[in-house]
């Protein structure tokens, strides 16, 4: 179980480090983020995206896995 919690928030943490911006493809972007609220060059506008409600999804998933399973391995 701890397997599968750290793999979700791994899996956030991935999400989260990449800008996420919509590029002209309608693609998010993969270029690294300059800061934590900051994107990268060209999406510097941009406040939300699509990668950080999946950030954040995984990240409550693996927390809700936490509070029900507990660390029992």
């Amino acid at each position: 179980m701890l397997l599968v919690i750290a793999s979700l928030v791994v899996s956030g943490i991935a999400l989260v480090s990449r800008c996420g911006g919509p590029t002209t493809f309608h693609r998010p972007c993969r270029r690294r983020r300059r800061g934590l609220f900051a994107r990268c060059r060209d999406h510097a506008f941009t406040l939300v995206t699509i990668t950080d409600w999946a950030g954040l999804a995984l990240f409550g998933l693996a927390f809700g896995v936490w509070v029900l399973f507990g660390a029992t391995v």
